[in-house]
């Protein structure tokens, strides 16, 4: 059953329904999730290559949570010895070494998933100006993170023939969300 009022006709009318009404409605949600479909397939091509799109699953990154639950005990056995806390360690001392912990577990899978994805990009990248094929050099660079800080290795080209630098992690499509 189709909405009459949005199919353009004023509630409370006495107005027939003509027959191509539930065909238009149809035409209309088919062209709406058409242009839904291609917007989500624009925004996964970067330089007319597709990217990758992989989403952990919630089981996937409750195994993770556990895996990091874990780890815990190993950095608590290294802060405070075989024997654990003694009593004269409050909750926030112990928070204070989880946090550091948690920061220097996001620091290093951030920089070992992006030096890898980085290494992915090959020794050479098309110019996205002129398509001339370019170097891939690193820069370092602190990128600062919802869990902290971390060095990144940011992959950057230069082309001599534009004289332009260019990164070939950021797509052109999403400059907000850079893929590295």
């Amino acid at each position: 059953m189709y909405d009459s009022y949005r199919m353009g006709r004023v509630h409370g009318s006495r107005g027939t329904a003509g027959v191509q009404d539930p065909l238009c409605a149809a035409k209309a949600k088919l062209y709406d999730g058409l242009r839904k479909l291609a917007r989500v397939i624009s925004s996964k091509l970067k330089d007319g290559h597709p990217m990758g799109s992989r989403r952990l699953t919630p089981e996937e990154l409750d195994g993770i949570t556990q895996l990091a639950r874990s780890w815990g005990k190993i950095v608590s056995r290294r802060a405070f010895g075989e024997q654990g806390p003694g009593l004269d360690v409050d909750l926030a001392q112990m928070e204070a070494v989880a946090v550091a912990a948690a920061r220097g577990l996001t620091a290093g899978a951030l920089e070992a998933a992006t030096n890898e994805q980085a290494q992915r990009l090959g020794d050479e990248q098309p110019c996205p100006q002129c398509g001339r094929v370019c170097g891939v050099q690193t820069a370092e660079r602190p990128v600062e993170v919802e869990g902290g800080k971390f060095q990144h290795t940011e992959p950057k080209c230069y082309c001599p023939t534009c004289r332009r630098d260019f990164f070939p992690s950021a797509s052109a499509v999403e400059t907000r969300h850079a893929r590295l």
